[in-house]
Formats: structure tokens, C-alpha cells, sequence
């Protein structure tokens, strides 16, 4: 018997449809250094998932015909030489989509179009008509500038059982924007969508699908809207629990353009908030203004990332936190020498803050001699 078969071919079948399925809820590859690098167009294009696994042998083969999951996952996109050579075969570039839709049964779709590698209607006209079984939708465009050419094919769209939306561009430039508006989508109703991750882009802020959410997540979306209007998109999701913003902070106040008179936005049931610094030739990054736009009487988790220690201390003097990160070495647990988890009772603007996270550039404490990451 040979190594293989004392391994792989030994495996149980309940096992290996345990591991199938974990394989096709990875996510997409993506670039980590985005935006400075493309998002996805330069990534590996990873071949077809349960058609690959059939290919390793009989036995994988009967298993995956009999694991409707898999077929669930439909990554609609093919690489740059397959594009070439089927620019005038539109019709083959999708000839594998209605054997997925078929062999998925009734089960929730999974569905990521890259539209920038696709004919869009073509693809778009063998989707709609299985949409009421949409459950995770990502729409990838070039740049944010495409969305008014591709949004309104989902205008009207019936996805009543959608719960995780995210769209997502190649390209982020700050002077690269939408020159015609952008039109409200899915605004037939999406009942179930909780999650919404906007990655490059920005969407029509006050209009659906941005409503009863739970999870908001904003990456690059600098081109916030004024706040009045960021008071109507948060008041239409008054139960939302998870915010992350990982943006250029000055871009984001100078879009909204709050009157500092103005009450601030209450986040009733706001638990986690995640705001990671990208900058844009060293400018200060005022953490401070951009959480005081909202009020935030629940949260228990704060997230800082990226922060210098002058933006780290506005921080602390507005919500009564101490200046020095150092006065967090008692009681704290220590997750790596480069970010440290904080847990203490604190003040009263934060009364129910348990767990804080921050990090920086690191820095030595000169009293207990650990990493923290709040580097000058």
C-alpha cells in the first residue's frame, strides 16, 4: 500500500465531504496590499471547484454529484486568454452555469460576478431567473466609475432570501468617481440582508439595499455622504450591531461636513466598531472627529488601527481613556508583540467598553518592556 493510499484513499466519505465542503466556503483570493495594488485582476483565477475535485478520481467524482453544496458556489468570471479567445463565443464562456444552477438543487446560491471579466447581461440572464435563491451576492466591477452601467440590471431584482451583499472594485483612486448617478438597487425587498461590504466603492447611501442591516462594513468608500443624509442611511438600520471602516479619515469628514452643533448619530445597538487608518501622504488621521459623529452607548469592542500616538491620545482624552498605552499593562493579556487586547472597566462615554484593540507602529514600554503598537 503506498503513502497515498494509506492517506487520502483511506479517508472516510463523511470526511471528505467535510473537507469539500470547508473548500468551497474559502473566500476569493484578493491582493493585501489593495488599493495600491489591484483588487483581484492580478490575481490567480482558481479553476472551477467541484468540477476539479471530479477530475481526481471515480470515487471523488460520485461524491461531488451527490453534494448539491458545492454546486451552489458559482463564481461567474474566466481568465484574460479565455476572454480573447471567446470574445466572439459568448455562449461557451457560460455553457457550465445552467449545470451548476441544476445540480444545486433548491439549496441557497453563493454567487460572485466579475463583471470585468464576463459579458454582463449574458451571465446576468442565466442568474435572474434563480434569484429568489440568491444568499450571498458579490458583484466585482473595474472601478466605482462602472456601477451606473451595471446597477440598474438589478434594479427590480427578487431576492427575498439575500442576507450578505458585497461589491467590490479592482481600482481605488480617490479622483476616480461615478460620472453619472448612482441608481438605488435590489429595491423590490430584501427581508433577510443583514451584511453589507462595500470595497472601493460607494452606492446611493440613503436608498436600499443599505436598510436593516446588522453588519456594515465600508473599505475605502471615502465619498461619504453629507450628514444629513448619513443620519437617514443609519436611522433605516437602527438595529445595526458590527461597523468597520478602514478609509482615509480626512476624505470621510470632509465629505460629511458635520455641523459640530448637530447632535450626533446614535448607534442604539452598535456592539463592535473596527477603524483602521490608510493614509495618504502622512496626513493626520482625526479618529477622534470621525467616531464622535456617532453616539455609541452599547459598544463593547473597539478596534483602532494604524493610529499614531497623538491621534491615539485625542482618542483617549475625548472618551476618558488614559494617554499612555502603557497604563494598560495591568490585567491586560497580550495577543502577539504587535497588537495587544485592553480589558478594563471604563468611563462613562464608553460604559459598557470591555474590549479595546489597538495598533500602530511598535513601540517599546519603557515600564513592562512589551510591545505596544502606538508608535510616534
Amino acid at each position: 500500500m503506498t503513502a497515498a493510499e494509506t492517506t487520502i484513499d483511506c479517508f472516510p466519505n463523511e470526511l471528505l465531504e467535510n473537507i469539500f465542503e470547508v473548500g468551497a466556503y474559502l473566500p476569493m483570493q484578493v491582493d493585501e496590499n489593495y488599493p495600491r495594488r489591484p483588487l483581484f485582476s492580478k490575481m490567480h483565477l482558481a479553476p472551477l471547484y467541484p468540477t476539479s475535485l471530479m477530475q481526481v478520481c471515480n470515487r471523488w467524482r460520485e461524491l461531488v454529484l451527490q453534494m448539491p453544496i458545492l454546486w451552489s458556489f458559482i463564481h461567474l468570471s474566466r481568465s484574460v486568454d479565455s476572454h480573447r479567445r471567446l470574445k466572439t463565443q459568448v455562449g461557451r464562456s457560460l455553457e457550465w452555469v445552467p449545470t451548476y444552477l441544476l445540480r444545486s438543487g433548491n439549496l441557497p446560491l453563493h454567487i460572485i460576478l466579475d463583471t470585468t471579466r464576463l459579458p454582463v447581461e449574458a451571465a446576468v440572464g442565466l442568474l435572474y431567473p434563480h434569484s429568489s435563491r440568491w444568499c450571498a451576492f458579490t458583484l466585482l466591477v473595474s472601478h466605482v466609475g462602472s456601477l451606473p452601467a451595471v446597477l440598474p440590471l438589478f434594479i427590480e431584482t427578487r431576492v427575498p432570501r439575500l442576507e450578505s451583499l458585497t461589491i467590490a472594485s479592482d481600482i481605488y483612486r480617490e479622483g476616480i468617481i461615478a460620472s453619472k448617478p448612482l441608481p438605488p438597487f435590489f429595491t423590490s425587498s430584501t427581508p433577510e440582508l443583514s451584511s453589507v461590504h462595500l470595497n472601493g466603492v460607494y452606492v446611493t447611501w440613503n436608498a436600499p439595499p443599505l436598510s436593516n442591516l446588522t453588519n456594515l462594513e465600508l473599505h475605502f468608500t471615502s465619498r461619504w455622504p453629507h450628514f444629513s443624509h448619513l443620519q437617514e442611511m443609519f436611522a433605516a438600520s437602527p438595529m445595526i450591531q458590527r461597523l468597520v471602516i478602514h478609509d482615509e479619515i480626512g476624505s470621510i469628514l470632509r465629505n460629511v461636513q458635520r455641523w459640530y452643533a448637530l447632535p450626533s448619530i446614535e448607534l442604539a445597538h452598535l456592539r463592535y466598531l473596527e477603524i483602521e487608518v490608510y493614509r495618504l501622504r502622512e496626513a493626520h488621521a482625526d479618529v477622534a472627529s470621525l467616531m464622535g459623529l456617532f453616539d455609541l452607548p452599547a459598544l463593547e469592542t473597539l478596534v483602532l488601527r494604524q493610529l499614531k500616538m497623538a491621534e491615539w491620545r485625542e482618542v483617549a482624552e475625548k472618551y476618558h481613556l488614559p494617554r499612555d498605552p502603557c497604563a494598560f499593562s495591568g490585567g491586560s493579556r497580550v495577543r502577539t508583540d504587535k497588537q495587544r487586547v485592553l480589558q478594563t472597566t471604563l468611563a462613562k462615554p464608553l460604559p459598557f467598553l470591555n474590549t479595546l484593540t489597538v495598533s500602530g507602529p511598535r513601540h517599546l514600554c519603557p515600564t513592562t518592556g512589551l510591545f505596544v503598537n502606538l508608535g510616534l
